[in-house]
């Protein structure tokens, strides 16, 4: 009978969907978030670390390459990521490490294209980030496409070594948290920072004025600016912002965290 499963919603809830496709001999016609409506009959998919990680190891033995694939996709949040990533697994166990060059394939194709978008986000928001000084630490916000905070971890980690720092991604309600070796990744529903003082203030419009004094206005392209630095990550950004860039709201600390992160195998 037509079949579709449904999981938590975590990377390996569906990792484990892939397990119990193929204990149970069976390809499910579609992979729903709990919730989701439907009009197939549903197999509820429980999320057991164990067989996530079997799952995850078995994909490693392919190639690293196919799980960094694989990791990236999920990162990606593209419409329908989740079937696209059970059939490209399928195609793995099925060609081996040389599924990844097959780009000839629907599928394939497809994730490579998620996959390099990802990469593209993350290489962006690494140049374009800006920190604030809040006093107890740096502060930054951004406002992804796509999850990208794994991926910016360790530049940062490894550029500010002794820093108190944050980075809040306000799209996926998540947040890295570093004080001096030690990093983490939790999410988080609402954060709010104290004001930023005004020695960053001054700062703030010292760099603003740079970039205003050093621009040569017969030289102005804006449309060949917004191709090198595109006008959405624009809000976060000092030089673009009469207002402190990436400054959420003053106020007092408060951080109010949601459920906890989900599985992922390491």
């Amino acid at each position: 009978m037509e079949t579709a499963y449904t999981y938590d919603g975590s990377l390996g809830g569906l990792l484990c969907c892939v397990f119990d496709s193929y204990t149970r001999r069976e390809m499910p016609l579609a992979i729903l978030t709990e919730g989701e409506p439907t009009f197939y009959r549903t197999w509820p998919v429980e999320t057991v670390e164990a067989h996530a990680i079997r799952v995850w190891r078995s994909l490693g033995r392919l190639s690293g390459e196919i799980q960094e694939w694989v990791k990236r996709g999920w990162f990606s949040c593209v419409q329908d990521r989740e079937w696209m990533i059970y059939q490209f697994i399928r195609l793995a166990y099925q060609y081996g490490a040389r599924v990844t060059s097959m780009l000839t394939n629907a599928t394939v194709c497809q994730l490579f294209k998620a996959v390099r978008m990802v990469g593209n986000e993350a290489g962006q928001l690494i140049e374009f980030l800006r920190f604030s000084d809040c006093g107890e630490g740096l502060v930054a916000v951004i406002e992804p496409k796509c999850i990208v905070l794994p991926l910016m971890q360790q530049h940062f980690t490894d550029r500010y070594p002794e820093e108190i720092f944050l980075i809040h991604d306000k799209t996926n309600h998540m947040a890295l948290f570093y004080r001096p070796y030690q990093a983490q990744i939790l999410p988080v529903e609402h954060l709010e920072v104290p004001a930023m003082g005004a020695e960053e203030q001054m700062f703030r419009a010292l760099w603003r004025k740079y970039y205003e004094v050093a621009a040569v206005e017969g030289r102005e392209n804006p449309r060949c600016r917004m191709g090198h630095m595109p006008k959405r990550f624009w809000n976060h950004m000092t030089e673009f912002s009469q207002t402190p860039a990436g400054e959420p709201e003053p106020g007092t600390d408060r951080l109010t965290q949601g459920p906890s992160p989900s599985i992922l195998p390491g």
